[in-house]
């Protein structure tokens, strides 16, 4: 029986019985719960999970060393040479010949 199924069979289930409420839980289910959600807790992560946490990770670490490195450029560098002509002009020479 699959998963489909059997949630199907226990809808039916609970349909039936939806006038009927019960006293307390059925004997063992605090069990079957707990030992449902340590499978779920133990199960392995996926690839893919891994992947998106790293990423994520990383994107947050690259954007605080960015950040840093900007703070430090506009605190140190001297405002009248930012543009300097033979710089400027060395550029503009270089994109000419591509």
């Amino acid at each position: 029986m699959n998963e489909f199924d059997r949630r199907w069979k226990m809808g039916i289930a609970a349909r039936d019985d939806a006038g009927q409420a019960p006293e307390s839980a059925p004997f063992g289910f605090a069990t079957r719960v707990v030992a449902d959600w340590l499978e779920m807790a133990r199960a392995e992560p996926s690839f893919a999970t891994l992947w998106q946490a790293l990423a994520v990770r990383l994107l947050g670490m690259l954007t605080m060393l960015l950040a840093v490195l900007v703070a430090y450029d506009a605190l140190t560098s001297p405002r009248p040479t930012l543009l300097q002509p033979e710089i400027e002009n060395a550029v503009a020479d270089a994109v000419c010949f591509l």
